[in-house]
C-alpha cells in the first residue's frame, strides 16, 4: 500500500492560488477603479463647493441690499437746524447755607420756535468762588405747540464781580425733547448772559446746531 503522504496534491495548491499572471491583473484593475473614482469624487466635491457658495451669495446679497436701504434712509432722514434765540425777564436767588435755588422767566424769540418765553430752575454751589457752578431743566416755548425742554449740564457756571451783583452767565444745555416745528431734535446748546442780582434781571442767548 502506497503512503499518501509521498506524493503532495499540487493540483488543490493551483486552485487555491491564482497563477501569477492572474494577480497582476487584479491588482491592475484594482488600481483602474480608483484611478476612475478618485477624480469623479473630487469633482462632486467641488461642484457642492460652488453651488453651496452661490447659494450662499444669493442668501448674502439681498440682505446686504437691504442694510445699504436702511443706512441711506437713516441718513436721509436726519437734518442739521440752525438754533438761536435771545430772552430777557426776572429771576430769583435763594440762597441757604451754600446751596442756591434759581427760579426764572423770561420772554423772547428763537429761530423755529418763534415768539415766546422761557422757564427755568436750578440749583448753584455758592461755595465755589468767584464762579458758582450750576444746572437745572428749563424750556422755552413759542408758537403753537412750538417747544423744547432742556437742561442745563454740569459745567455751566455763573461769574460775579467783586461787589457779588452782577454775575455772567456761561454753560450748555442738552436739549431733552422737542415738539412742533422741533420734534425729534436733539443735541446741545451753547448759552451765556448776564444775571443782576440786585435788579433781580437777566439777559440770555443761546446758539448751536441741532439734529432733527
Amino acid at each position: 500500500m502506497e503512503r499518501l503522504s509521498s506524493y503532495p496534491n499540487t493540483g488543490s495548491r493551483r486552485a487555491l492560488t491564482p497563477p501569477r499572471g492572474d494577480q497582476h491583473t487584479m491588482q491592475d484593475m484594482f488600481l483602474a477603479r480608483l484611478n476612475r473614482t478618485g477624480p469623479d469624487e473630487g469633482a462632486r466635491e467641488k461642484g457642492d463647493t460652488v453651488r453651496i457658495s452661490r447659494v450662499a451669495f444669493a442668501l448674502a446679497a439681498p440682505v446686504a441690499a437691504l442694510a445699504l436701504t436702511a443706512g441711506t434712509a437713516t441718513g436721509s432722514s436726519s437734518k442739521i437746524v440752525v438754533f438761536a434765540a435771545s430772552y430777557s425777564g426776572t429771576a430769583t436767588v435763594t440762597v441757604t447755607d451754600t446751596v442756591a435755588d434759581i427760579s426764572a422767566t423770561g420772554t423772547g424769540k428763537a429761530t423755529q420756535l418763534g415768539a415766546g418765553k422761557i422757564t427755568g430752575v436750578g440749583k448753584g454751589d455758592t461755595s465755589a468762588q468767584p464762579c458758582v457752578p450750576f444746572t437745572g431743566p428749563g424750556a422755552m416755548t413759542g408758537t403753537g405747540k412750538n417747544k423744547l425742554t432742556f437742561k442745563v449740564v454740569d459745567g455751566s457756571t455763573g461769574c460775579g464781580d467783586e461787589a457779588g451783583q452782577v454775575f455772567s452767565i456761561s454753560g450748555k444745555a442738552t436739549v431733552v425733547k422737542g415738539t412742533g416745528t422741533l420734534a425729534k431734535a436733539r443735541g446741545t446748546l451753547k448759552f451765556t448772559g448776564v444775571y443782576d442780582r440786585s435788579a433781580g434781571t437777566f439777559t440770555v442767548k443761546f446758539k448751536g446746531k441741532l439734529t432733527q
